[in-house]
């Protein structure tokens, strides 16, 4: 009977260990898949990028400047952007490195060395630069030579970018706490707490500020808005229901940063499309499950613009969603988000090209080999100059201009 219990036991210890194998090469093979989606460096080979088609050119692309910064980031869940004040280009890596750069020349003004592992920012404003960090920490250095003004500690790692306006500071923590902080000194304001689910993108939407809200998406599909001079809740939606029964296929994370106008909301969620709410009571007014994203749209006075996940173009109108346009000719090539300069939508993709497309029709007008490496950062826009950093950390300054063809729709 003893010799028969130990068998058993031996058997239902493996049994265990078996289950326990199987959970583990699950969850890693489940981490792997979110990994390919949210990076530009894991190519899926079952859905390969589209090979570029000859367009006809209708703008020219002249490289300005060009050089090497340092090193990007190498993470696809890193907010990492460029950002614009009194003639300077302000960038971070995530090693740490944080410079001003002189707009026209590309000159360095200043270079500032953390050693903090960078993970969400830039943004300017009250006199200084802002940035996060993995390390639970909001940093504010001075914008005239980069000398640390303040650093707060948060409640978790920072992976998204700080947001500045009417003298606060509101960061947005992996774990879905929203904090305010005062601009001038780091110290804290309020804090908004709520549960994430324990599944989700690795990677956070920033917080959206517009007319005295705070504009948050969840990994759990919901949208809130708080006031954004005690963080009181406003309101709260769901945007996306998980459904089916794959972990994969019930993430809605809500990773896109919303989009806010006068009188909708847009919100992109990972697996529920996007969806269209009343800025004042969070009423759903219209959705299209078609155009699942987690990249930022952007807006005219008339549309939204959206990068798919399947890297398809979108433009639709802001009132019902009807579609304008689609493009399908960048498929796959792991697009940063959509960036407007006048009448044309930029992006960049994998292969280091910029590409530049008629914000009309959605047609193809331009493109320029800009650099060997991925470009995974949002392009920014400065009137007709763009500024473009490719993952190695060379950035280039380009002029875009259009090319005056009769007969051709501008």
């Amino acid at each position: 009977m003893i010799r028969f219990a130990i068998v058993l036991c031996s058997l239902l210890l493996a049994a265990c260990s078996g289950v326990m194998e199987s959970t583990k090469s699950a969850g890693k093979s489940l981490e792997s898949s979110i990994i390919d989606i949210m990076s530009p460096y894991a190519k899926d080979e079952s859905a390969p990028a589209k090979p570029l088609e000859e367009i006809v050119p209708e703008v020219t692309l002249s490289k300005l400047w060009q050089r090497k910064v340092g090193r990007a980031h190498s993470e696809g869940f890193l907010k990492l952007e460029m950002a614009l004040s009194d003639g300077k280009i302000f960038m971070a890596d995530a090693n740490g490195v944080v410079q001003a750069l002189d707009q026209k020349t590309g000159n360095t003004v200043w270079q500032v060395d953390t050693k903090l592992p960078i993970s969400g920012g830039i943004e300017v404003g009250f006199e200084n630069v802002f940035f996060g960090t993995t390390d639970a920490e909001v940093v504010a250095l001075k914008l005239d030579d980069g000398d640390t003004a303040w650093t707060s500690q948060v409640s978790s790692e920072v992976l998204s970018i700080p947001r500045f306006s009417e003298g606060l500071l509101v960061s947005r923590s992996i774990d879905g706490a929203i904090t305010a902080l005062d601009a001038s000194d780091g110290k804290e304001i309020w804090s908004y707490i709520r549960d994430v689910p324990a599944l989700s993108l690795r990677g956070t939407s920033s917080p959206v500020i517009k007319s005295g809200g705070v504009i948050s998406g969840y990994a759990n599909g919901k949208l809130v808005v708080l006031r954004l001079k005690d963080g009181l809740q406003i309101w709260e939606t769901s945007v996306a229901v998980p459904r089916g029964r794959g972990a994969l296929t019930r993430m809605v994370d809500v990773d896109s940063d919303p989009l806010a106008g006068e009188r909708l909301i847009y919100a992109a969620t990972f697996n529920g499309g996007v969806v269209a709410l009343d800025v004042r009571s969070g009423q759903i007014t219209w959705r299209r499950s078609e155009m699942s994203s987690y990249k930022k749209m952007i807006a005219d006075w008339v549309s939204i613009y959206v990068v798919d996940v399947k890297n398809h173009l979108w433009s639709v109108d802001q009132n019902d969603g009807s579609v304008n346009w689609t493009q399908d000719q960048l498929e796959n090539r792991d697009l940063t988000p959509l960036v407007r300069s006048g009448e044309y939508l930029l992006t960049a993709d994998y292969e280091g090209y910029l590409h530049v497309l008629s914000a009309v029709s959605g047609r193809l007008v331009g493109r320029l080999k800009v650099a060997d490496a991925a470009i995974t950062m949002e392009p920014l826009v400065d009137g007709d100059i763009v500024y473009v950093q490719d993952v190695e950390g060379e950035i280039t300054a380009i002029r875009l201009a259009s090319i005056a063809l009769s007969g051709v729709e501008k």
